[in-house]
């Protein structure tokens, strides 16, 4: 008889474990906050949404929404010019240049990926990559605008003739996200966690993050 129960109990013990390491067993989420830059002249904030299950124990299958502003320099000039037609009718010719100082992107990404932990321990370091598709609005910072009229289109210089284009700004792109970082287990169903990632992105620049967050 004790070699009956011995058996059974044996079985009960080792179906447990198969159903905890049981794929989608259980679910975390995690809000996080912190910093990205381009580089360190330009940092701007980062806020993300994760939610992350088991594949295996020690490989997880995680999704996220969020959103971050980066900022990239520039440095160009730009020229152009326009035509006004005012209340008596006669055309009026208008020359324009300023300088782009800057394009900001405000990047609201969804990522799928997978992270893979080293160990389980108080700390748990781990490896990830994600896919991104990013939606984007993008504005551009400029100097001061230097203006001058003229009563025909042959009074304006050649050099604000030429060239003209509109350049077109980005409002999606692609995106691979490399990161690293480790949780700390502060109770059971609460932990901290640390990560550096570094973005590729298909049309903007790529960045670099650091970020903070909990997870429950």
């Amino acid at each position: 008889m004790k070699k009956i129960l011995f058996f059974l109990l044996f079985i009960s013990i080792n179906v447990l474990k198969a159903q905890e390491n049981k794929p989608f067993s259980n679910f975390d989420i995690g809000f996080y906050g912190g910093i990205n830059f381009y580089n360190t002249n330009n940092v701007r904030g980062d806020f993300l949404v994760e939610i992350k299950t088991n594949l295996i124990p020690s490989l997880k299958l995680k999704a996220s929404t969020g959103y971050f502003r980066t900022t990239q320099p520039y440095s160009y000039t730009v020229r152009k010019y326009s035509a006004n037609t005012f209340i008596d009718s006669l055309p009026r010719f208008f020359a324009n240049k300023y300088n782009v100082v800057s394009k900001n992107y405000d990047i609201f990404p969804l990522t799928l990926g997978i992270q893979y932990n080293f160990f389980q321990s108080i700390f748990s370091p781990y490896i990830s990559i994600d896919a991104a598709y990013n939606f984007i609005n993008t504005s551009i910072e400029t100097s001061p605008p230097e203006v001058w009229s003229y009563n025909s289109i042959d009074e304006i210089p050649a050099e604000f003739k030429e060239n003209q284009k509109n350049e077109r700004l980005p409002d999606n792109s692609y995106g691979i996200i490399l990161g690293a970082g480790t949780s700390y287990h502060i109770s059971s169903k609460l932990n901290l966690d640390i990560r550096y990632l570094f973005k590729y992105d298909s049309k903007i620049i790529n960045t670099h993050h650091f970020i903070v967050g909990i997870c429950f």
